[in-house]
């Protein structure tokens, strides 16, 4: 008996279903979504394949920290010409600043041991400062490609710019292959 009023309502259920979509009204659920509980963490594992970085997509509080930091003063000079202080590095820095949030990585202590780097902000700043650039690179790559935002700020000439640099990097690495070649 339980399982014919079972069937019975479901297929009242479906019937009822049927109905509302073939009278244009919608059969979705929507859901309200928190909007201030916004979290992205993506990791990136460095070349030894156990080392990681861990960054986030920056929500709109740490957006705003990092625009502050990069905001470029222009100083009008007598005559009408602008000056404008431009320090790519330090907008690098500034942005895997406010991205990275934590880390697996090791550095030697004063016996030569490797022993686990804890995440803070002064380690951070040493991180930045001492470690290899393509290993940064890595993590820039991953950063901006997780805050399609900050694309806005590419121009055509940046992006051309690049393609020249990795085209001389590229025809550097060949020479430096067929070198070991012969």
């Amino acid at each position: 008996m339980e399982n014919q009023e079972h069937d019975e309502e479901a297929e009242r259920q479906a019937r009822t279903l049927e109905a509302m979509r073939e009278g244009g009204v919608s059969t979705d659920e929507y859901n309200q979504v928190d909007y201030f509980g916004f979290e992205e963490i993506h990791r990136v594992l460095l070349p030894d394949g156990k080392s990681y970085v861990e960054h986030q997509t920056l929500n709109e509080g740490a957006r705003r920290k990092y625009m502050n930091r990069v905001n470029r003063e222009v100083r009008l000079q007598k005559g009408g010409d602008a000056y404008m202080k431009m320090a790519t590095g330090d907008e690098r820095h500034a942005l895997l600043q406010e991205s990275i949030i934590g880390w697996n990585l090791v550095t030697a202590d004063r016996t030569g041991e490797l022993k686990p780097l804890q995440f803070t902000a002064a380690n951070l700043a040493k991180f930045l400062e001492r470690a290899r650039p393509s290993d940064i690179d890595l993590v820039e790559k991953d950063v901006r490609d997780k805050n399609s935002w900050l694309v806005g700020d590419v121009t055509i000439e940046d992006i051309d710019t690049q393609i020249q640099e990795l085209t001389e990097m590229r025809a550097k690495k060949v020479e430096e292959a067929e070198g070991k070649e012969s």
